[in-house]
């Protein structure tokens, strides 16, 4: 089980996109049913939440296994999905993020009634979430295309090792929570500042992604 399996399906844009797009209609339908179409989306606020998701997931990206490899030696995780920055992100970091973003602002909706409870639960929650998401993601990925979107070195979730691992559950939680804070000072100000904050923030990805 690897990259000598042959790939069912020979990887291209338009096919990774496809796939994407289908991962993302079905979160949303998932969550439509669930909610029974009561789900009430503000567009703006769903707008900036995963644009930052996305721009502080795939920042965090480059920081982190950058950090990971200096420390340790060796990377985190390999993305091969049309890898940048020598693996660390992805150029399809948009749609993977943007997967990952919707998934969290459409829980956060459904799920608003009981965030108290959850508060102190918070972090075990978004890295239990994190670790299904990117095995919901990368195993059928696999199983279609014949290789991983991204590939973690350690082996600590038995047989679904390498689809994810133990080690995504505290960058999850600071990038959802991180998004959910800045969200909050976004409309404390009405989103006055909601322009410059994402050139700021796309400044950043292009620094530590590309450079």
């Amino acid at each position: 089980m690897g990259r000598e399996l042959n790939s069912f399906l020979e990887v291209s844009f338009a096919g990774a996109a496809i796939y994407g797009l289908v991962v993302l209609f079905c979160i949303i339908g998932a969550f439509w049913i669930i909610g029974r179409g009561r789900i009430a989306v503000d567009a703006l606020r769903f707008t900036y939440s995963v644009t930052l998701f996305v721009l502080l997931g795939a920042t965090g990206e480059a920081f982190v296994n950058s950090t990971w490899s200096l420390v340790f030696g060796w990377p985190l995780w390999e993305y091969r999905l049309y890898p940048a920055h020598g693996g660390d992100i992805s150029l399809f970091f948009p749609m993977i993020w943007g997967i990952f973003g919707t998934y969290s602002y459409l829980r956060g909706q459904l799920f608003s009634g009981i965030q108290v409870w959850m508060k102190p639960f918070a972090l075990l929650i978004l890295g239990a979430e994190a670790i299904l998401l990117e095995l919901a993601v990368n195993i059928p990925y696999r199983a279609i295309f014949g290789d991983y979107i991204f590939y973690y070195t350690p082996a600590n979730l038995g047989p679904v090792s390498h689809y994810s691992c133990l080690q995504v559950i505290p960058f999850y939680a600071a990038v959802a929570l991180a998004t959910q804070k800045l969200t909050e000072v976004q409309e404390a100000a009405q989103y006055k500042h909601l322009r410059t904050s994402l050139f700021l923030y796309g400044i950043a990805i292009v620094s530590f992604g590309y450079f």
